[in-house]
């Protein structure tokens, strides 16, 4: 298990980090031109489009709660680093060894793989430098587009969990349930993709095979 979190992830494509001032712009860009996708799933979108400064104030209780390895949420940016491409949450959950995983991704880059490749980076985080035990992912019944990203890379649909309480404060809707174990990830697709991870400091974390 690394003695740091991982801060800044690196795919083949994709960067994945924590947020940081200058990614405001970024991130209120990449938000207004997928709001419409965003709407069914998620009641922040309803807000959109904000100025930056909302989106700034934002970033910074999200880098907060990031240094304080409350939840995790990830910035994904092209390998440039120029445009955000979506975003990646690790959701402390209560239990000590296991995490929620959540993702969007910009309305001009579906349909390319970027969501399974930024979540299977950080499946490959979770398991083999967190130490963690079991992966889950819960979507909205309906949406299609993030189930078949879980299935696709191994996870279990354990049913479907009915009128649950929606963490953006949003009204309680049936969600379909899906979890990866630690046992279970040696063959799931993305343990074999190819991912950098450093800490705080820059540093390389060893442990990623």
């Amino acid at each position: 298990m690394a003695s740091s979190p991982a801060y800044l992830i690196r795919t083949e494509r994709l960067v994945l980090r924590c947020y940081s001032p200058e990614l405001a712009p970024l991130r209120q860009a990449a938000v207004a031109t997928t709001r419409e996708a965003l709407l069914p799933w998620f009641t922040w979108a309803k807000d959109e489009p904000r100025p930056v400064a909302e989106h700034l104030q934002l970033v910074r209780q999200l880098r907060g709660k990031f240094d304080l390895d409350q939840n995790r949420i990830h910035a994904v940016l092209d390998a440039e680093q120029r445009e955000l491409l979506g975003e990646l949450v690790l959701l402390a959950r209560g239990e000590e060894k296991a995490r929620e995983l959540g993702y969007w991704v910009h309305s001009g880059h579906t349909g390319k793989g970027v969501a399974t490749e930024m979540v299977s980076a950080l499946v490959r985080v979770g398991f083999e430098l967190d130490g963690l035990e079991r992966m889950d992912i819960q979507v909205a019944v309906g949406n299609e587009p993030s189930a078949a990203v879980a299935r696709r890379l191994g996870f279990t649909l354990e049913g479907t969990l009915r009128q649950r309480a929606r963490g953006d404060g949003g009204p309680a809707e049936d969600t379909w349930s899906f979890s990866l174990l630690a046992s279970e990830y040696p063959k799931s697709p993305a343990a074999r993709v190819p991912v950098k991870a450093y800490d705080f400091g820059g540093v390389l974390l060893s442990g990623l095979v």
